[in-house]
């Protein structure tokens, strides 16, 4: 078997391949004498037909399925005499077998790019630093009791700013009742569900209190039953509630079962903070350095990756949504419009992708079974499951290599921004 490798473009290479005559015809002699021995032939035994009549017969069967099997065994071992990473499926021609000739045939495939990276130390890369002050505890302290808090009914007092107003209502407009409810809750700050001047007209009121009043409400409301309509109401005010936010002491502590003390939970708080903020700084420099990198490597990438990454964000995309609450099957998700809005972003993912590999080659940078492991006991705390069961999920071939991949990329990125120029 010779073979031979022209490049069509910087993603795509032609492979020749050409067989001779002679083991041509020696596969071909090899399949009539199997159809012989598995076919039968009316009139004869298994095995006992006449072979003319045999090639008679199936001539065309065998040398068509000679020529496929030829054409898969011998383009699969000129890939690997060429250490081609392909990434399609092959385009063949020729691949025709005539009597007494070579059998040859050419395939373009889509390969993975060779790719020299440049330029990739000193790119400019904002190196934040990270600080969390006091202020910045207390108000995640704050939260927390906000989280906690509890409405307290007030009778000393009309209803003010930040209480809640519990009422029932009747909504009319042109003579017509258009809405009525027992029972709902007005919070009198966040104009829900209808309006600030809405709110305005419950300030002041009290339990027991049953005003009346007009609104006017713009054709471009929300509500569609109400839209364009002057509304009349007729209010029953049920209860008026204080918000009570939980004491700032220990006790709000013991709300989360590893605290005992405010100061514990400070600390807590403190921590995460900083982590947050570590990995919001890391996410920028790593933004900084994609960006530098595909501002000084441009090179064409393979439409096969970008089509895989186009479907992988779709499908990122979808389990969001999902996991929201929002089913899909109404969304009318329209596939073609989402991959012309995705396929820019898809182009960079790959470029940036190729380059990592390409540079952590280049620097010799790789990781051990032993940091696999670590990271491997790291996703086993984080989901709570047993490291044994994590460690079976990547006694597959593919996916520990997966996970490799994704380390040194980690690995990569992190020796470009060690690498980078503050700016």
């Amino acid at each position: 078997m010779k073979t031979s490798i022209e490049a069509v473009s910087g993603i795509e290479k032609k492979i020749t391949v050409e067989v001779p005559a002679e083991e041509v015809e020696k596969r071909i002699e090899e399949g009539f004498a199997e159809v012989r021995k598995m076919v039968p032939v009316k009139g004869f035994r298994p095995g006992k037909a006449p072979m003319s009549m045999v090639k008679r017969l199936y001539k065309e069967a065998v040398r068509g399925d000679v020529a496929e099997k030829l054409v898969r065994e011998t383009l699969s071992e000129a890939v690997k005499q060429n250490d081609l990473r392909v990434l399609s499926l092959p385009r063949v021609d020729g691949a025709e077998i005539l009597d007494g000739a070579d059998f040859v045939y050419t395939a373009v495939v889509e390969v993975a790019p060779d790719v020299e990276p440049i330029d990739y130390k000193g790119l400019p890369v904002t190196k934040e630093t990270v600080s969390v002050s006091d202020a910045d505890v207390e108000e995640s302290v704050n939260r927390i009791r906000e989280a906690y808090a509890h409405y307290e009914p007030v009778e000393s007092r009309g209803a003010a700013t930040g209480d809640l107003v519990e009422i029932g209502y009747v909504a009319a407009a042109d003579g017509e009742t258009i809405e009525s409810k027992d029972a709902l809750g007005v919070m009198l700050a966040e104009g829900v569900p209808f309006g600030k001047e809405f709110e305005s007209k419950l300030a002041g009121v009290k339990t027991g209190d049953a005003p009346s009043f007009e609104i006017a409400f713009p054709a471009d409301s929300k509500n569609e039953k109400f839209a364009g309509k002057n509304v009349g109401f007729a209010i029953t005010v049920k209860a008026v509630k204080e918000k009570k936010l939980p004491e700032l002491d220990d006790d709000l502590a013991k709300n989360f079962p590893e605290f005992k003390t405010l100061e514990e939970l400070r600390a807590k708080l403190r921590e995460r903070l900083i982590l947050e903020a570590e990995e919001g700084a890391r996410q920028h420099a790593e933004d900084d350095v994609r960006k530098g990198l595909l501002e000084k490597n441009a090179f064409e990438v393979p439409k096969t990756l970008v089509d895989r990454q186009v479907r992988t964000m779709i499908e990122d995309t979808a389990r969001r949504l999902s996991s929201q609450g929002i089913d899909l099957r109404h969304l009318n998700m329209d596939f073609n419009m989402m991959k012309e809005r995705f396929e820019p972003g898809a182009v960079d993912s790959v470029r940036v992708s190729l380059l990592l590999e390409a540079i952590g080659k280049k620097e010799n940078i790789d990781v051990s079974y032993p940091e696999m492991e670590a990271e491997m006991k790291e996703m086993a705390v984080a989901t709570g499951m047993e490291f044994e069961k994590v460690r079976d999920l990547y006694g597959d071939e593919d996916r520990l290599d997966h996970l490799r991949t994704g380390l040194i990329d980690r690995k990569v990125m992190k020796f470009l921004i060690d690498n980078a120029t503050q700016k």
